[in-house]
């Protein structure tokens, strides 16, 4: 009795053990994969990634879902990023402003941005134009910045609202220029841009590509852009570099999941991305939006999320922002 009950156990268990490695040799992806994107259809981002996944979902076999969740600084987005099941078919498309502002803004995050998150990789930068309305007295940085120190807070500055990147880059200028700005809360950049174009305010930061139309056609003035080379559509416009201000916050993006997720499905998704974003016409296309890509490895984007992090702690501190 006790052999045959002792292979019976036997034959048990090599049946749960088979059963444990076809589990484990499922291959990934196995269902849709899911994008939470914490913007609004139809952004920068959300044009970028769309473009991607149409090559990505070929390769990988599954479609890619794009799941809206804007508002609150990124912040409920990140949330759900966070507590998402970390299998892989949960990917989260962050900026610098929840991966390493948010931290130093906010007293209560319901995230952490190093403990609930793994790192895929950087995205691309967003190559911020310095736009004036079309009557601005002032075509060029050097003239805004007389404009601005001859008449501190007359010069009205549109941002994305308090404590957002935008806002810090308008105190940040001001603290740079001994000058300060207005800053006037928009929901979005389309909002922003309308605004310029009716006078009702005087300057801001956008992406470059929400602005080429309106520059090209003489609705709106582009001072600088924040690329690493003057853009092959705008060759007069300086870089901020070239006028000074090569160290103002430069806004990107990047890819994360939930923390948990395998290393072998981070390394699987890394590598289809770069693949994407190295693609020479992908690469064109970067270009026709302004955009400059930024992929790398893991290890580096968590490196840059470090680094970006303790740059903005800096920043709130210097200018004595307290958190909410």
């Amino acid at each position: 009795m006790g052999m045959k009950y002792s292979a019976i156990w036997s034959g048990l268990l090599l049946c749960l053990s088979l059963s444990g490695l076809v589990g484990a040799q499922q291959p990934y992806p196995s269902k849709p994969i899911h994008l939470i994107l914490p913007q609004t259809a139809g952004t920068g981002v959300d044009i970028v990634l769309r473009k991607a996944f149409e090559t990505m979902q070929q390769r990988m076999g599954q479609p890619f879902i794009v799941d809206y969740h804007p508002g609150s600084n990124q912040m409920a987005g990140a949330e759900l990023c966070a507590r998402a099941a970390p299998d892989g078919h949960t990917i989260c498309a962050l900026s610098v402003d929840p991966l390493a502002l948010n931290p130093h803004i906010f007293a209560k995050l319901p995230y952490d941005p190093f403990r609930d998150f793994k790192p895929v990789t950087s995205l691309y930068y967003i190559v911020s134009g310095w736009f004036g309305k079309a009557t601005l007295a002032a075509n060029s940085m050097g003239e805004l910045r007389a404009l601005a120190v001859a008449k501190p807070g007359t010069l009205n500055w549109a941002t994305l609202g308090p404590k957002t990147n935008t806002d810090l880059t308008r105190i940040w200028v001001g603290d740079l220029w001994k000058t300060s700005f207005a800053g006037i809360p928009y929901k979005g950049g389309p909002p922003i841009m309308t605004a310029l174009v009716a006078g009702e305010i005087d300057v801001t930061t956008q992406g470059v590509y929400v602005g080429i139309d309106l520059v090209k056609t003489g609705k709106a003035k582009l001072l600088a852009v924040s690329a690493s080379k003057r853009l092959a559509i705008f060759p007069n416009v300086p870089t901020l570099k070239e006028v000074g201000l090569g160290d103002a916050p430069n806004p990107w993006w990047g890819m994360v999941v939930p923390g948990g997720t395998p290393d072998a499905i981070v390394t699987r998704l890394n590598t289809e991305i770069v693949r994407v974003f190295r693609d020479p016409k992908f690469m064109e296309f970067l270009d026709s939006l302004a955009t400059e890509g930024n992929v790398g490895t893991p290890q580096e984007f968590a490196a840059m999320m470090k680094s970006e992090y303790q740059v903005f702690g800096q920043m709130v501190k210097r200018f004595n922002i307290t958190p909410e």
